[in-house]
């Protein structure tokens, strides 16, 4: 009998080490995703140059570059016998996910930016990201919040600040219009609430990580099946026919072809960084709950800082330096935290307690 049990639990041991050597690799997938994205919003940046240049344009480009590059591959997996579409019922949670990222978070992130300005705006969304995120994961799809997730939370929340310089007052422009305020603030809202529910459909349809037989019920695991590369293509394609079509809408046919070459390489630069990093984002959310993911992929917020000081000559402050080094420790106090435990562990914290 107590063969049987010790076999029982060298097997569940090595069950949880493959689980976490997957957590491991959902980790690596997520940096490299924040550094990714890093490259794309930073090459987009260059466009500040170009002011007449549409938003709608740099967005239907960029994301067209994905569709384009992943498309072909899709069809000719297909040809070969070797892909199959999933259910209607993804193919329309996908789509829903791919409007709310870019008709409810993409859209109004523009209008963010526009009504309270960029230095505001980012450490709002972002802040705000984390907190429907979180809401979204323990409420919706059932995920834990410990301790430790929390004391993460607050710590990215916090370093989100420091890093925009802890700039929480009104540009002179903006001071004194309050509808212009609450206008922009609805806009945060919705931006964070777009980008939130995109990633937490798309953690859904994935599939919730292993974890223990209560908590895998408990969360509804989906077992649906979803391809990166439709995703990919799905998400960005929404993105490219609405913000293509408000393209046209506003500035004609003329318009997709009117910006500078040098403009065409900052965005093209953009969509191929961006490709790369949906594909690590998706691969991340295969292996890691959508709170954390979120968490980690906030290492974005460092190497855009760091961006912003080589490329485009910011200014250094104290603030910068504490708040990296709290994104940083928040980060790792996410990482390092395992969504399981081994037999072994589970006894250990049994006697402790």
């Amino acid at each position: 009998m107590s063969a049987k049990v010790c076999e029982n639990t060298s097997t569940d041991d090595l069950d949880v080490k493959k689980t976490r050597a997957e957590e491991n690799k959902g980790f690596l997938y997520a940096v490299l995703s924040a550094l990714f994205y890093t490259v794309s919003l930073a090459s987009l940046r260059g466009l500040t140059n170009y002011p007449d240049v549409s938003s709608d344009w740099s967005i239907a480009v960029k994301e067209l570059t994905t569709v384009f590059c992943v498309a072909p591959f899709i069809l000719i997996q297909f040809c070969r016998g070797k892909f199959r579409f999933p259910t209607w019922k993804v193919l329309f949670l996908i789509t829903f996910a791919g409007v709310a990222c870019q008709l409810v978070g993409a859209r109004n992130h523009l209008v963010a930016y526009a009504a309270l300005g960029l230095a505001l705006a980012t450490p709002l969304i972002q802040a705000v990201q984390l907190i429907v995120t979180s809401l979204f994961g323990a409420l919706w799809l059932k995920e834990r919040v410990t301790k430790s997730r929390l004391c993460a939370l607050v710590l990215l929340i916090i370093a989100v600040w420091l890093l925009s310089g802890g700039n929480v007052s009104l540009d002179a422009t903006i001071a004194g219009k309050p509808i212009r305020i609450g206008l922009g603030l609805f806009c945060v809202f919705l931006t964070a609430l777009g980008y939130a529910t995109q990633l937490s459909v798309t953690r859904k349809l994935l599939g919730a990580p292993k974890t223990t037989p209560e908590e895998e019920a408990r969360s509804g695991r989906a077992n649906e099946y979803l391809p990166t590369s439709l995703n990919m293509v799905a998400i960005t394609g929404v993105g490219a026919v609405i913000c293509g079509v408000c393209l046209t809408f506003e500035r004609g046919t003329a318009a997709w072809f009117a910006p500078p070459a040098p403009c065409w390489g900052f965005v093209l630069t953009a969509g191929v960084a961006n490709m790369i990093g949906f594909y690590f984002q998706t691969e991340s959310l295969r292996r890691l709950f959508v709170l954390k993911q979120t968490m980690i992929a906030n290492a974005q917020t460092i190497t855009l800082t760091l961006a912003g000081l080589l490329f485009f000559h910011e200014k250094f402050t104290w603030t910068i330096a504490v708040g990296a080094i709290l994104v940083a420790v928040g980060v790792a106090v996410a990482g390092m935290e395992h969504d399981n435990k081994s037999a072994t562990e589970t006894e250990s914290d049994s006697g402790r307690a």
